[in-house]
């Protein structure tokens, strides 16, 4: 029997391990979460990707070595897991992959991958088997590092929302909401008896009134709604005495946990006469308060498990994170944008229907995957309708005679319109693009344009040649 790269992606093994891939991250983790279905999804991970890789090099052997030394690299060093995530986040949304030696013991795995390479199934070249498992093994290898490892601050943590601010007596009051899984006793707010330097947690509820401004002798202060900013009365007239750039402050929004109600804005302001001066207290929301000692310095105070902190403040050049639900809303509109461009080829319309019934069935299993306990109807709904849209797209594809030529245009269409869509949102994360919203533009533009790419080049190849005038 004849050995080829698409035989051994469309071995009945191999796409036993991409099934399996694929319900342990999606369905088995949600149910049964622990170390067993943790290690399952690097045995059988390691079974499906030399064949992968193999598509792209073409060297058996090599394939299965570079699978194995990348594997260990990750697992073992802290640049290799730097690196895991940074690929991940770029494809799957922010995820964080962590180096754990102990996984190696799923490396030989990876003699059952070169086993199958030596002995090919009769049937597994047939075009119709490799143009479904490619792609859907491309997303099951891809997606388990993100469902394996994506630790958003979302699962385990909602940010403080410092929201109002009071001196009272000797005392700043700073009020909060939200709170940390952590705490047995959640807070109502914090205080501090000496000007800021220190803080302790208070759990009685408090009533306080946000203030948008504030005076102590011939000095006012007042916070810029929306901004996190705070200016100060200064011979008749308000100048800025201290402010995070609108650029900065749309990174800091979204360096908490993505889809928090809380927002990093300037609320309230307090202000204390002390002996030597005074200081100035503001609630910032989810980024915690800004201070402004005695001497006249400003310092923002992040979040700790007793109060606030300078150490504690998110670097205003943190890493933007964005929703998991960006790269899932990307994948759908890659999808349908190759399979418009599989449509527009084929030129049936039961190639259409197979088409949209596989784009909802994908739909639905992504829309379940996060919460799969929740969504068990979503989830067996999608479960069926994709495999029955595949099927129907092969059958009808097939009596079509849909030249391969087509199916090469729509998976690529597929790949190049995400990653075209996702490049920009994470350049932002990487502090690339200053402002997320300038970032979406570029998503939705070179989307769009990548989309249309992949239908004018089947209407080139199948309707005849363009001439532009």
């Amino acid at each position: 029997m004849r050995k080829s790269a698409l035989a051994w992606i469309g071995h009945p093994l191999t796409v036993a391990a991409v099934v399996v891939l694929l319900l342990n991250d999606h369905l088995f983790k949600g149910l049964w979460p622990g170390v067993v279905t943790g290690k399952l999804s690097d045995l059988v991970g390691l079974i499906a990707a030399p064949a992968l890789v193999n598509l792209l090099i073409r060297r058996p052997w090599l394939s299965v070595v570079l699978t194995g030394a990348v594997f260990t690299l990750v697992k073992t060093t802290a640049t290799g897991a730097y690196l895991a995530s940074q690929a991940w986040t770029l494809g799957w949304g922010p995820s964080v992959v962590l180096a754990d030696p102990t996984d190696l013991f799923a490396l030989p795995a990876l003699y059952a991958a070169w086993w199958i390479w030596n002995h090919p199934d009769p049937g597994a070249e047939r075009l119709a088997r490799a143009v479904v498992v490619i792609p859907v093994a491309v997303l099951a290898v891809s997606a388990t590092g993100q469902s394996e490892h994506s630790t958003g601050q979302s699962e385990r943590y909602r940010p403080y929302s410092a929201y109002a601010v009071e001196v009272t007596g000797d005392k700043i009051v700073v009020a909060i909401r939200g709170y940390s899984s952590s705490d047995a006793y959640p807070k109502a707010g914090y205080v501090s008896g000496d000007g800021g330097r220190t803080w302790y947690g208070q759990s009685t509820p408090l009533t306080l009134n946000p203030q948008t401004s504030a005076c102590v002798a011939e000095r006012c202060y007042r916070i810029v709604p929306g901004r996190l900013k705070v200016e100060e009365s200064a011979d008749g007239r308000w100048v800025t005495s201290w402010e995070i750039s609108p650029g900065d402050q749309d990174r800091l929004a979204r360096a908490y946990a993505p889809g928090s109600p809380e927002v990093a804005e300037s609320l309230a302001i307090a202000v204390q006469q002390r002996a030597n001066g005074h200081v100035v207290v503001v609630a910032n929301g989810a980024d915690g308060i800004a201070l402004r000692d005695v001497s006249g310095a400003w310092r923002r105070l992040g979040w700790t498990a007793h109060g606030f902190d300078a150490a504690a403040a998110v670097a205003q050049s943190a890493p933007g994170k964005y929703d998991d639900s960006v790269s899932t809303m990307a994948l759908l509109v890659a999808l349908a944008a190759g399979m418009a461009a599989l449509v527009f080829g084929a030129r049936r319309l039961d190639f259409g229907a197979a088409s949209s019934l596989t784009w909802v069935g994908i739909w639905l299993l992504l829309s379940a995957r996060t919460d799969p306990l929740s969504h068990v109807f979503p989830l067996l709904l999608g479960l069926g309708m994709v495999p029955a849209g595949i099927g129907s797209m092969i059958v009808t594809g097939m009596q079509g005679r849909i030249p391969f030529r087509v199916w090469a245009i729509g998976a690529a269409t597929t790949a190049v319109t995400y990653f075209a869509a996702m490049t920009p949102i994470y350049l932002w994360s990487t502090g690339f693009f200053d402002r997320h919203g300038v970032a979406v533009g570029w998503s939705v533009v070179l989307g769009c344009a990548t989309a249309a790419a992949g239908l004018l080049t089947v209407f080139h190849f199948e309707y005849g040649n363009i001439h532009l005038k």
